[in-house]
């Protein structure tokens, strides 16, 4: 009687990423562990999938992703992931976590036990993320260390105060260092940075990035050691850019992240899966590919037996058409099949939005002959461009039209107060629309062309308890998002609907081509080039300092 195994997959061309090549032949699964590729005489199988010639490869990994953006909460981001090939992620609850502090983070490690979806948490390393903003918590090294005891946790989320990691900030260090004393490593986030700079990063031990949206930057960063995950989300599309950098010789360095994309993106056009599309329609190896999807991303992620078909890794795998569609057959994690079920949705205890606002507060006041300070935003990038250019102004006020916009964030934890912007490149039109989003404290953010429609819109918010809310002429559209104000209690199909009808209201203010509300909320990130808006004011990042909107 031979060794009776639980699954043999027959008929299957299985990915060899050590070698990347195809081989046709058996593929044995025993559990959760892959235990042998190749025919046996001496085994049989509790089971037998046949695989009718497609690809077996290693499930994908998505190097760099925060579960927030997706607007859905871990199980059901776990959910809508599978069904697109994604069996592990490495995610940083910074959003929650600066929202709820510690408990934000308990909620996302409870959170995600009902999924099958892997998911290994970064440690949140700058809440908040600067000291420009104001936060609902501050999270400080000894805030962290505990949860490294916690098997899910796999190291300290991208580092992306480079001033405090350069001026040698005890705290910001500690993170770094408590990391590294528990096994794990630290990532990068390396917007803007010089190569002189990144050097410091590496000083330091961090070894990875997600920040490059050129080829040359992506070069920069393999040649100083970075890992480099080749980023295409919602907002942050760099991958079509990055892919020129991948040579011969450094492919070992390249994997995939999505980092922000909503579940409509991700339902539509894909996850990890899209920017596999998109790399094989760019004529890269489809082998190569397939393993920066996974091997490569658990490689950067520094973790072993996980990413390859190959005996003694966790059968986390896909069955896939030849091809450069990406057709998703069937999705194994952990040597189950994934069966697309729903699963309980876990609630936190929310915090109350704490700010009173009153509508004269939204009043500008401008001087008509001088140049303003503009936020120009960039297409399909969380970077901005500084502009200083005249602006219309009547009475001494800013008068907003389809050309610029007013922007307001108010803090929403403390009633610290409010920031008022002009923003160029959001074309809206008899409206306002407004989100309790605001990377990365999730302040609440809002900008229209009329300040009744604004304030209306921040008072909704206000009202539904946190979410996406679209105003035109008086007339409401909301998407509640009332874990947080990041995270929908509803299931996938739920908030894309929601969020679609959101997108579809829009509509009528603007003729924008790309998502509103993922772009707005990166105006308030000031680590991020090159002008941005917080509730304290204008920020310019390249003085790295608050700046008038006029100049005296």
């Amino acid at each position: 009687m031979g060794t009776t195994i639980s699954w043999k997959i027959i008929n299957g061309q299985i990915l060899d990423v050590f070698n990347q090549e195809f081989i046709k032949t058996d593929l044995w699964i025993d559990g959760e562990t892959i235990v042998y590729c190749g025919k046996r005489d001496d085994w049989q199988a509790q089971q037998t999938y046949d695989a009718n010639g497609a690809y077996i490869v290693p499930g994908f990994i998505d190097g760099h992703v925060h579960i927030e953006s997706s607007l859905l909460t871990p199980s059901e981001f776990g959910r809508l992931s599978l069904q697109n090939g994604v069996t592990r992620i490495f995610a940083d609850p910074h959003e929650i976590a600066s929202v709820a502090g510690k408990k934000g983070i308990d909620y996302m490690l409870a959170a995600s036990q009902d999924t099958p979806l892997h998911i290994h948490y970064m440690l949140p390393s700058s809440v908040p993320a600067a000291p420009f903003e104001h936060a609902g918590a501050t999270l400080k090294a000894a805030d962290l260390k505990p949860f490294y005891d916690n098997p899910q946790v796999n190291g300290l989320a991208e580092v992306m105060d480079y001033p405090a990691v350069a001026n040698q900030d005890d705290d910001m260090l500690t993170k770094i260092k408590d990391a590294q004393a528990a096994g794990k490593h630290a990532d990068g986030h390396g917007a803007g940075l010089t190569p002189a700079q990144l050097a410091v990063y590496r000083k330091y031990g961090i070894d990875t990035d997600h920040e490059a949206s050129t080829a040359q930057a992506a070069l920069d960063r393999v040649r100083a050691g970075f890992n480099v995950f080749v980023r295409e989300g919602t907002v942050e599309r760099d991958e079509l850019a990055l892919l020129p950098a991948i040579t011969e010789k450094n492919e070992d360095r390249f994997s995939f992240a999505t980092d922000d994309k909503t579940a409509g993106d991700i339902y539509h056009e894909g996850s990890i899966n899209y920017n596999v599309k998109l790399a094989l329609q760019a004529g890269l190896d489809p082998a190569l590919v397939y393993k920066m999807a996974s091997y490569n991303a658990a490689q950067a992620q520094h973790i072993d037996q996980v990413g390859a078909i190959a005996p003694g890794y966790v059968a986390d795998l896909l069955i896939i058409e030849p091809g450069q569609e990406v057709t998703i057959k069937d999705v194994m994690v952990a040597g189950q099949w994934f069966e697309n079920q729903a699963q309980p949705i876990l609630s936190l205890v929310d915090r109350r939005f704490n700010f009173t606002l009153a509508l004269a507060d939204l009043a500008l006041p401008l001087q008509a002959q001088k140049s303003a300070n503009v936020i120009k935003i960039m297409p399909h990038h969380i970077t901005t461009k500084h502009l200083r250019v005249p602006v219309p102004v009547e009475d001494g006020y800013f008068v907003p039209n389809q050309n610029f916009t007013k922007v307001v964030v108010v803090e929403r934890y403390h009633n610290l107060g409010y920031g008022l912007g002009i923003i160029q490149g959001l074309a809206i039109h008899q409206g306002a629309i407004a989100s309790s989003i605001a990377h990365d404290s999730h302040n609440i953010i809002a900008a229209g062309d009329n300040d009744a429609d604004i304030f209306l819109a921040i008072q909704t918010l206000k009202d539904i308890g946190g979410g996406q809310v679209v105003v035109h002429q008086g007339q409401i559209t909301t998407l509640p998002l009332t874990i947080g104000g990041l995270m929908s209690d509803q299931p996938f199909e739920t908030v894309i609907k929601q969020h679609q009808e959101l997108l579809t209201a829009f509509s009528t203010l603007s003729d924008l081509a790309f998502d509103p509300f993922l772009t707005l909320s990166f105006m308030a990130l000031p680590v991020i080039p090159s002008l941005k808006i917080t509730d304290q004011g204008l920020f310019d990042f390249e003085q790295f300092k608050f700046i008038k909107i006029q100049e005296v």
